[in-house]
């Protein structure tokens, strides 16, 4: 089986709720009562725009590399609520009119990356808060990081040298259930708001890892140790310490600098 026919028959057997679509009903155009020329309903009934294709069409016309003409797709198929699905048979389709054949792994995985990526970044911006953990938001971190380089350059301080980052990712045993892991980041988030209660901004880095956005305080090794204590002291109902790799992160000297750090803490 193909590899675009095998993502195509997952996706036909999982047809969960269009998060695309919840994206473009959100997008203050999207809502307004005339619609773009082009522009799809939120749910797909008009199918996605051709035209957004236009940029893999002319690489693969011109013989240049795909992948980043259908990052680019994918990004703005999921701005504009296509589905995944309808993303790649729409690519499928521009594919066996123009080489004659199914998509490239290549241009496969660049789309459906990217259209992850835009998802996921409209996924953090829904709230400032995890319901669960009560941890910040990715977006409410870099938001409030922004904040304090902005304040930095206008105080003529070094944002290293004020703040960094403390980072906290529990160790999980093999066969530690999805719930059990999101139970030990509420775990974590109560620790660290327990040594740091000061007003800092305490943040969820994807689903594996918790960070807080702290002072360089002299005491800031003792807090650090404190939480550690804490966290494998916490469980009262086991024997068993809860582990975690817990470090200080130190911030670059710029905010675009600082945005790839998270991400890369995140992804990491």
């Amino acid at each position: 089986m193909s590899l675009y026919a095998d993502i195509r028959r997952r996706f036909d057997s999982l047809r969960g709720p269009n998060l695309a679509g919840s994206l473009a009903r959100d997008r203050p155009e999207a809502s307004s009562p005339r619609q773009p020329c082009g522009r799809r309903e939120p749910h797909g009934t008009a199918g996605p725009d051709r035209s957004a294709y236009l940029a893999i069409a002319e690489a693969l016309q011109d013989g240049a590399d795909v992948v980043p003409a259908s990052d680019e797709v994918g990004r703005r198929l999921a701005a504009d609520g296509v589905s995944l699905l309808e993303a790649l048979d729409g690519l499928s389709a521009l594919y066996r009119s123009i080489a004659g054949g199914e998509p490239a792994f290549a241009a496969v995985r660049a789309l459906s990356s990217s259209w992850a990526e835009a998802s996921l970044i409209y996924l953090h911006s829904l709230s400032c808060e995890d319901p669960l953990t009560g941890l910040s938001s990715l977006a409410h971190l870099r938001s409030r990081l922004g904040e304090i380089y902005r304040e930095a350059d206008l105080r003529g301080t070094s944002v290293p040298a004020t703040h960094a980052l403390v980072v906290v990712e529990p160790l999980n045993p093999p066969g530690t259930t999805p719930f059990d892991r999101e139970l030990r980041l509420v775990d974590v988030a109560e620790c660290l708001r327990i040594v740091f209660a000061g007003g800092d901004v305490l943040g969820r880095l994807g689903t594996h890892r918790a960070a807080a956005l702290v002072d360089r305080e002299p005491n800031l090794p003792d807090q650090v140790a404190t939480v550690r204590a804490l966290i494998t002291q916490w469980r009262l109902d086991t024997d068993e310490p809860q582990l975690a790799r817990i470090w200080i992160e130190g911030l670059p000297a710029t905010d675009a600098m600082a945005v790839r750090l998270l991400d890369e803490l995140t992804r990491g």
